[in-house]
C-alpha cells in the first residue's frame, strides 16, 4: 500500500513544506534519520508502514468491541468509535505532515512531551522533517493518549492478543528450549548460545519447523538449538565474551551484590527467550537480582508491558506441558522472591529522547542504573535510542557513540533493521553494501556490543539513594517447595563444589 503524501494549503505549518525539503536519496552519514530522505527506511515507514499500523489498530479495536461493550455497555461503543476518528485523524495529519500537537489530557508525561516539542526547532516539527525516532513516539504515544482520555478505555492494551498469539503459536520451540536448557553447565559456550538464541528468537519458530535434524542431533541439545537460531543469520560483533567476563569478574571478587537491569523489547515469544538467559544468569549466581523494565503503554506493537509478563508465567503454569508448567511455576517463584522483579514503571522507556540526555531528563531512572552493574538493552529501538537515532560511521566505536552515557556497564543486543550501527571493522559496511544492499533493513544480521562503565563503586548513586531495593512481586500463587532432606543438601553442596572446581579449572 503507498499513500502520497498530501503537502496541501490548509496544512498547520507556520510554513509551506515544498518537494525541495524532501532529499531524492538515502539518509547520509553524520545525520539523524528523519523521513525528508526519500530512499530511507525512515521514509518508508512513515509513508506505509505507520498508516498500517494504525489501521491494524483500529481493526483490533473493532474486534475487541463485543468484549468491551459487554463490560461497559453503550457508552464504550460510543468510546471506541471515538478512538477510531481520532486515529484516521491523526493518519490524515501523517499524511500531509502536519505539526505535532500539544497534549492537553489526561496522560501523565504529558508536561515532559510538551516540553520536548516546544524545545525542537519549528521546521523539525513535522512528522518527515522531524527525526524519525521523533515522529514514531510522537505517533504512538499519541495512539494511546485517544484512549487515556476516555471514561472506560484507559489501560486498555490493543496489541496484547498479538503479543499473546506469538507465544502460542511457538509452542514447539518453547518445549525444546525448555527442555534444552534445564540444568544447562555454567560456562561461556551456554551463556552465549542462550545470547544468541534470544537476539535471533524474532523468526525461531519458523526456522525450528524447517530445520532439518540430523541422526545424531537431539531436539533438546542447546548447541543444536543455537544452531537452528543462527540460519542464515550474521552476527557482526559479537563482545559476548566481554559481558560474560565482567559478571565473572564481579563474582570472583565477592562482590555481594551484582543487579542486572534488562531494558526489555518484544513480548511474546521473544520475552519467553529473554526469561531463559535471565533464570541462567540468576541461577548460576551471576546476577543477585535482576530487574524488567518495561514500558508505561502499549508501544511499537509487541513491546513487553507488566501485564504482559503477568500473563507470560500465569500461562505458562496454566500449560498442560508438564515441562512449560514447571518452567512457569519456577519463574514465579523467582519472582515471589525478588530474584527476578519488574522496576517502577518509566515513561522515560516510551519518550522520544536519545539515552544520553536521561541524567537531565529523569535522574532517578538514571540513579537507579547507576545503582545496579549492568545494564542490557535488547532490541533495534533500544539501540536507536542509545545511538540517537544518528547515522555514525559504521566502524565508529560504541563507547563513542554512546556520548557519555555510561551509568553502568553497558551491553546492547539487537537484530540491525535501520541504518543506525556502529563497531564495525573498517570496511566491513563498505563490502556488505555491495553483497547484500538491503541489510540494514533485513533483519539478518545483529550486533551484541559492550563497554565498560569506567567507574568506582563510590558514584553508584542509585545504591546510595537505595532506589535500587524494589517492592517483591507476590503476584502468583505457587506451591511450597518441599523441604531438603539433608542427602539432598548433600549433593547440593557437592554440584555446588563441582561447579566451583570447573570455574577454577
Amino acid at each position: 500500500m503507498v499513500l502520497r503524501i498530501s503537502l496541501g494549503r490548509h496544512s498547520r505549518l507556520s510554513e509551506k513544506t515544498t518537494d525541495s525539503e524532501f532529499t531524492e536519496g538515502p539518509t547520509p552519514r553524520h545525520s539523524l534519520l528523519s523521513g525528508r530522505f526519500k530512499q530511507s527506511f525512515a521514509f518508508l515507514s512513515l509513508q506505509e508502514r505507520m498508516p498500517g499500523i494504525m489501521q491494524q489498530i483500529i481493526e483490533l479495536l473493532l474486534e475487541c468491541r463485543p468484549e468491551l461493550v459487554e463490560r461497559f455497555g453503550e457508552q464504550g461503543r460510543d468510546e471506541i468509535q471515538h478512538v477510531i476518528e481520532c486515529i484516521e485523524r491523526l493518519k490524515r495529519e501523517l499524511q500531509r505532515d502536519r505539526q505535532f500537537l500539544l497534549f492537553h489530557g489526561n496522560e501523565p508525561d504529558k508536561d515532559a512531551w510538551n516540553a520536548f516539542i516546544l524545545e525542537l526547532p519549528r521546521h523539525k516539527r513535522t512528522y518527515f522533517r522531524a527525526c524519525w525516532l521523533h515522529a514514531e513516539c510522537y505517533l504512538y504515544r499519541r495512539i494511546y493518549s485517544f484512549l487515556e482520555n476516555t471514561q472506560h478505555l484507559g489501560g486498555f492494551d490493543y496489541f496484547a492478543h498479538l503479543k499473546q498469539d506469538d507465544l502460542q503459536l511457538s509452542e514447539r520451540a518453547m518445549c525444546a528450549l525448555a527442555a534444552a536448557t534445564r540444568n544447562l553447565p555454567k560456562n561461556y559456550e551456554s551463556f552465549s548460545n542462550l545470547m544468541r538464541i534470544n537476539m535471533w528468537s524474532n523468526r525461531y519458530e519458523i526456522q525450528l519447523n524447517a530445520y532439518i535434524f540430523q541422526e545424531d542431533e537431539l531436539h533438546s541439545d542447546i548447541d543444536v538449538l543455537a544452531k537452528v537460531a543462527d540460519l542464515d543469520r550474521n552476527l557482526l560483533v559479537d563482545d559476548s565474551i566481554f559481558v560474560w567476563n565482567s559478571l565473572m569478574r564481579a563474582k570472583l571478587k565477592g562482590q555481594r551484590e551484582v543487579i542486572v537491569d534488562f531494558i526489555c523489547d518484544n513480548g511474546g515469544f521473544e520475552f519467553f527467550t529473554d526469561m531463559l538467559l535471565l533464570e541462567f544468569l540468576v541461577e548460576n549466581g551471576m546476577a543477585t537480582q535482576v530487574r524488567l523494565h518495561v514500558k508505561a503503554i502499549p508501544w511499537y506493537i509487541s513491546d513487553v508491558l507488566s501485564s504482559d509478563i503477568l500473563w507470560t508465567v500465569n500461562y505458562l503454569i496454566d500449560h498442560p506441558d508438564a515441562l512449560l508448567s514447571a518452567l512457569g511455576l519456577k519463574w514465579a517463584r523467582l519472582m515471589n522472591a525478588g530474584k527476578i522483579s519488574i522496576a517502577p514503571t518509566s515513561h522515560f522507556w516510551t519518550g522520544p529522547q536519545p539515552y544520553f540526555v536521561m541524567i537531565d531528563s529523569d535522574l532517578e531512572l538514571y540513579k537507579m542504573l547507576s545503582g545496579g552493574y549492568l545494564a542490557i538493552f535488547k532490541g533495534d529501538l533500544n539501540y536507536r535510542r542509545l545511538m540517537g537515532d544518528y547515522i555514525w560511521d559504521p566502524n565508529e566505536e560504541f563507547i563513542t557513540c554512546l556520548r557519555g552515557f555510561r551509568p553502568c556497564n553497558i551491553c546492547a543486543m539487537r537484530t540491525v533493521k535501520c541504518e543506525v550501527v556502529c563497531g564495525l571493522p573498517e570496511g566491513k559496511a563498505d563490502d556488505l553494501l555491495r553483497t547484500d544492499p538491503q541489510w540494514m533493513t533485513s533483519g539478518n544480521y545483529g550486533v551484541i556490543q559492550y563497554t565498560d562503565s569506567l567507574k568506582c563503586n563510590c558514584y553508584q548513586v542509585g545504591r546510595l539513594s537505595g532506589l535500587f531495593h524494589l517492592p517483591i512481586h507476590r503476584n502468583f500463587k505457587v506451591p511450597e517447595p518441599e523441604h531438603e532432606t539433608d542427602e539432598s543438601q548433600q549433593q547440593r553442596q557437592s554440584r555446588k563444589s563441582r561447579q566451583s572446581q570447573s570455574q577454577k579449572t
